[in-house]
């Protein structure tokens, strides 16, 4: 039987923690906004009366109820609230961005689906037989996220819980003109059994809650449950378009606490209220005596742990380098997985990089629906409960369709939750031209996210070993874009004793830079930077300009795009004053441009040409696609207007 008691005093906390955060607001104390759970306290109060401490749970932006009725703390939530040193996550987080144990919220709507998915897989993987559940709103039904994520969790028989509080209002729009057809219809359509339940009454809610959490934990698949529910305040703080009439009826006549307080005595009701009141009064006033963080700048380290490293004899052409990496990756650590589309045997991937992988590997190696922000989303669940996944974009042109979990939540989960957990993904993006793919699947995309603090992008390219450049990848603690360009595949890898009209200098490891200098050791006159298949181009430039120009050029050449490390460029700048730099994406806003200023504030006035595509997109038509694309001429051309 249900603890009667322990259920009012779960939701009298919520009620009372939320009614004085709002107070807070007049005080100054707190600022921003947050977004209250009063009148929905018996959801949380009934669902986490029935939850192992080990499960896992993924809150929205609505997540103070559930974070209490989980076990969290009221003190350590104030403090969060009031931006406080003492808070959950040092005050990174706030109202909205919160992780105690295996509790995590995050704001963004629908982008909590995939991640909490592959949370609950990687708990399958396992074997703990712990299963994950997240919170979602009737305006989280309109994001296409859920839908992937819903149907990978039942092809693969996934044990998360879906739970829909329909507050039936999403920020201000009805459910009616918001939420088309029916909301069981959407999991039905997926084969998910589902649940319902429109009633505020605690114990009703738990019976229910019972049977799909026993359905997820007993029988190892995902649920859902459906909560039609209704919140007593407004959705933040002040955006309340509704009638005053309707709140007043709802609050007369679906107040959880007023319909389960019956079932007290009124000398329970009393010590509930004298014990909860002392609580939260405790909680928020040794909140506001505490102390704010200080804030110090650090970007997040390279890691430098060691790696597995394969036999230089696998190492032929960049792809097969790639393929033995990934191989080396899976057979000396069982938490490393491969996800993509169509990566499996005997297709092995549109460029063949997995090929052999599956077969050796296939309970490591998973296909998936077309669903690239559900993928990317898996990743992040999987990678934040301890795994460390590899995924392939089949075309890096489709790494738009995973920004939101790139930058709302793989970037930002680290330093957002106070470097209390790790997120070590790596995405594999085959990007680039020159072979007649067209506008939608030949695109250099690097630039859109080498701005976005805590995502790391590496490029191979043929002088380095991609082997261990993706190794290293794999064996970060941070996410990490690896840009292969797919021109490059084919490329036998150099050795520094290849290039006999050079001498190498290295350093930078584990994402290593490059700078080759004349072997006759003669001053150069202009620096040559760039990254990836663009070294091809910029070698042959440079040959071409010392045997028909006579100019001597440096070439620096990076492997890790961002976060930048520009010293060895800067050295050789120093003696030419003179850069071009060489990057297939579009040439407005792009990595050499951040290069440049970098440079200049650095040394000051130097002389600067860029190579890099044309603001267009690329076309289908052979001589169009060279026309839009960086070429040898233009190279050439640009280097002699720098000279002259």
């Amino acid at each position: 039987m249900p603890d009667n008691y322990a259920l009012y005093k779960t939701m009298l906390t919520i009620r009372r923690f939320e009614e004085r955060a709002l107070d807070e607001f007049s005080t100054g104390r707190l600022f921003g906004t947050t977004h209250a759970y009063i009148g929905q306290e018996a959801n949380a109060a009934a669902i986490f009366s029935l939850t192992d401490p080990g499960d896992v749970v993924f809150s929205n932006h609505r997540c103070h109820g559930h974070f209490i009725a989980y076990g969290g703390e009221p003190y350590r939530l104030a403090a969060e609230l009031m931006g406080k040193a003492t808070g959950l996550v040092g005050g990174r987080g706030g109202s909205q961005h919160i992780q105690w144990r295996n509790f995590y919220s995050n704001g963004i709507q629908g982008g909590i689906a995939p991640v909490a998915t592959g949370m609950a897989l990687a708990e399958k993987l396992q074997k703990t037989g712990k299963i994950a559940l997240v919170f979602l709103g009737d305006g989280t039904l309109g994001e296409g996220a859920l839908y992937e994520s819903l149907n990978i969790a039942a092809l693969w028989q996934i044990p998360v819980l879906y739970i829909v509080e329909n507050n039936r209002y999403a920020q201000t729009t009805p459910v009616e003109i918001g939420v088309s057809g029916s909301i069981a219809a959407r999991f039905d359509a997926f084969g998910i059994q589902n649940w319902e339940v429109d009633s505020s009454d605690v114990l009703e809610i738990r019976s229910q809650a019972g049977s799909a959490l026993e359905q997820v934990r007993g029988n190892s698949r995902p649920a859902a449950l459906i909560l039609h529910t209704h919140r007593f305040s407004a959705h933040s703080k002040g955006d309340d378009t509704r009638p005053r009439e309707l709140v007043a009826k709802i609050r007369a006549e679906r107040d959880p606490l007023q319909i389960h307080a019956p079932r007290l005595d009124s000398a329970q009701r009393t010590a509930a209220e004298a014990e909860v009141s002392a609580l939260i009064e405790d909680a928020f006033t040794r909140a506001a005596g505490d102390s704010f963080p200080v804030f110090q700048f650090s970007s997040s380290p390279v890691q430098t742990s060691n790696h597995p490293t394969a036999q230089p004899e696998n190492r032929k052409t960049v792809l097969e380098s790639i393929n033995s990496a990934l191989l080396t990756a899976l057979e000396t650590d069982q938490r490393v997985y491969l996800l993509g589309e169509d990566i499996l045997d005997p297709y092995g991937g549109a460029f063949k990089v997995t090929r052999g992988l599956s077969s050796r590997f296939p309970e490591r190696v998973l296909t998936t629906p077309i669903s690239e922000a559900a993928i990317m989303g898996i990743c992040n669940g999987l990678a934040l409960r301890g795994l460390r996944p590899v995924a392939e974009v089949m075309f890096g042109d489709f790494v738009t369709l995973t920004a939101d979990q790139l930058i709302n939540h793989a970037a930002k989960f680290r330093w957002m939750y106070n470097d209390n957990v790790r997120v070590p993904i790596v995405l594999r993006l085959p990007m680039g031209g020159r072979r007649g793919y067209g506008p939608t699947h030949s695109q250099s995309l690097e630039k859109h996210f080498l701005g976005v603090p805590g995502l790391k992008m590496v490029a191979p390219n043929s002088l380095g070993n991609p082997t261990d450049l993706l190794l290293a990848a794999i064996a970060d603690d941070d996410p990490v874009l690896f840009v292969e360009h797919k021109i490059l595949y084919t490329r036998p890898l150099l050795e520094k004793s290849d290039l006999t009209d050079w001498k190498v200098e290295s350093g930078g490891e584990p994402f290593p830079w490059h700078i080759l200098r004349n072997a006759d050791g003669l001053p150069p006159q202009i620096t040559i930077a760039t990254y990836g298949y663009n070294f091809e181009l910029a070698r042959a430039a440079a040959r071409e300009l010392l045997y028909e120009h006579e100019i001597f050029a440096d070439i620096a050449l990076f492997s890790q795009l961002s976060p930048f490390n520009l010293s060895p460029l800067f050295d050789s700048l120093r003696h030419t004053r003179k850069l071009l730099t060489i990057e297939e994406g579009t040439i407005t806003l792009g990595w050499a441009a951040e290069v440049a200023a970098r440079a200049s504030e650095e040394l000051g006035h130097i002389h600067l040409r860029r190579a890099a595509a044309l603001d267009l997109p690329i076309a289908n038509s052979k001589t169009l696609e060279e026309a839009i694309l960086p070429s040898h001429q233009k190279i050439i051309q640009l280097a002699l207007e720098l000279v002259k």
